[in-house]
């Protein structure tokens, strides 16, 4: 897919980390980028480093997790021109033991690792699929997408099931005929707030742009950043035969 320049981007969680270099990349090749974060000071902040750049930028302050900020972030998306690409970007992490995390941890992190791409795509994907035109919607799943390890039970399940929902999302597009497609973004270490930047194997955010947007133009339904982690992959999804195998 060809990034057509004067179109328009969505990045929610565009304040910082992955979703601020998303939205530099996105700017700088051309696209209007309708940037959303929860956190006003540092949306109005990374919009106005980006329009320093020479992007055009528009801010929205949304709570991803509420299907109404999504609704009013596609009207303010669709209200400026054609939307090319949909960042589903924000995240969360709580940990704990998943027996001793509250319902509203649980709720919460749900709300915006998993829900908030439900609702994106609810409000996004008839219109792009009307348009008629090229369009991709991005999705920053983890590791964990596929991966599981303890303390964070509530980040797990909801990445595992971002997995679930952008492979059943890519059938139900082709499907219904449209030129939209789901990429599923899972990072490794990447050194961002939610993750230790003195990892031997950590990326710098914008690695994880180029990446990502090397699988968008591509179409790739799944992107890895780190390809040394395959075999971890491999090993589990073995070990899921092996040990569900009939007797």
């Amino acid at each position: 897919m060809r990034i057509e320049p004067g179109r328009v981007a969505v990045v929610t969680g565009g304040a910082s980390g992955i979703g601020y270099a998303l939205a530099s990349a996105a700017a700088g090749r051309g696209l209007h980028v309708v940037l959303s974060d929860l956190r006003a000071d540092a949306l109005e902040a990374a919009a106005a480093e980006l329009r320093a750049a020479g992007a055009a930028v528009t801010p929205v302050v949304a709570d991803v997790s509420k299907p109404a900020d999504i609704d009013r972030l596609a009207q303010t998306a669709f209200a400026l021109g054609s939307v090319q690409l949909v960042c589903s970007n924000a995240g969360i992490v709580v940990t704990g033991r998943a027996w001793e995390l509250t319902a509203d941890d649980w709720e919460r992190v749900m709300g915006v690792n998993f829900m908030a791409t439900v609702h994106l795509a609810r409000l996004f994907l008839p219109r792009l699929i009307e348009s008629g035109q090229p369009a991709q919607v991005l999705v920053t799943g983890s590791m964990a997408s596929v991966t599981a390890r303890p303390g964070i039970s509530p980040y797990v399940a909801a990445k595992h099931a971002l997995l679930g929902l952008c492979e059943s999302l890519n059938h139900e597009l082709a499907d219904a005929g449209g030129d939209v497609g789901v990429t599923l973004l899972m990072p490794g270490k990447v050194a961002t707030g939610m993750s230790r930047e003195d990892y031997p194997d950590a990326i710098t955010p914008d690695d994880a742009a180029r990446i990502a947007f090397d699988a968008v133009t591509h179409r790739r339904p799944l992107a890895f950043t780190h390809a040394d982690r395959i075999p971890e992959v491999e090993q589990r999804f073995a070990a899921i035969i092996a040990a569900g195998r009939p007797q």
